[in-house]
């Protein structure tokens, strides 16, 4: 049989879900949200399937953010056909080599298009930690409430800003209620200082299950290069991994700092994502 590009549909949640189960590090975004919305066109986007006579070889999500599961460089020919020369993303995301085998596929074929990016960050380790951190807490880590909005926001939009090199805003004014949902779901954790400002943050990504995704973290800029960032990465990991003693996270390959403190409080890495901002 040749390869076969398939639209998923809602009666195809179980298939995909067990599929994306094969490597459920490293497939956490796109497990998360099917988990939580199904295979639904208005609230994920469009999924699709390539398959081989041995099964499913390869996922796509179209959709804000277009991620790819597993690699098949004939699948990837695929998605390039089926993503087409209209962009609609703001973002790929998935395994390194799947990422940017199609993303040179997208620019080859539609380089007006898809060739016009804000970042391309090549190789991001991908860690995980499967058991509680040695490192001392900072005690003044607490879970942030919808009261520190104000604060968290604007930490929220440096560290974005830091990280992707433009405004959050530049797509409109979704960013406020994706930051208070954080907020409102208990996934946003942080120091707060005598004056009600969020001097270091720490966020929960997507969850499934046992495990969670680490991301969002930041640090005051004022604050930076005094010892601050491990221990109260510590004190988040404390208290995040009582609801998922399984947490990941991907980081920028040129992050050395980030890198050994995390290494530091016992993740391990496991795998490489890759990420294109446009």
């Amino acid at each position: 049989m040749a390869t076969r590009l398939r639209a998923l549909g809602g009666a195809n949640r179980n298939e995909a879900l067990e599929f994306l189960a094969r490597n459920p590090v490293e497939n956490l975004f796109l497990s998360a949200k099917i988990a939580t919305y199904g295979i639904d066109r208005r609230r994920l986007g469009n999924v699709y399937a390539c398959d081989r006579p041995g099964g499913v070889s390869s996922l796509m999500l179209d959709g804000g953010t277009v991620f790819v599961a597993g690699f098949d460089a004939e699948a990837l020919r695929a998605f390039v056909g089926q993503l087409g020369p209209v962009r609609r993303c703001s973002s790929i995301l998935g395994p390194a080599i799947s990422v940017l085998g199609l993303h040179l596929g997208l620019t080859e074929r539609w380089p007006g298009t898809w060739g016009k990016v804000s970042n391309v960050r090549s190789r991001q380790p991908l860690m995980l930690l499967d058991h509680p951190t040695e490192i001392e807490a900072d005690p003044r880590v607490r879970q942030l409430t919808v009261d520190d909005y104000a604060s968290y926001l604007d930490a929220s939009v440096q560290m974005y800003t830091d990280e992707i090199g433009s405004s959050p805003f530049k797509y409109g004014g979704g960013y406020e209620r994706f930051v208070m949902q954080r907020l409102v779901d208990g996934d946003a954790y942080g120091i707060v200082d005598a004056k009600g400002r969020v001097i270091f943050k720490a966020d929960l990504g997507p969850k499934l299950g046992d495990q969670a995704q680490l991301q969002g973290v930041w640090v005051d800029p004022a604050l930076r290069g005094q010892g601050l960032s491990v221990p109260a990465l510590a004190g988040m990991l404390h208290l995040a991994m009582r609801r998922y003693p399984l947490m990941s996270l991907y980081v920028n390959d040129f992050n050395t700092p980030a890198i050994r403190a995390y290494e530091r409080l016992g993740f391990v890495e496991v795998g490489a994502l890759a990420t294109v901002h446009f």
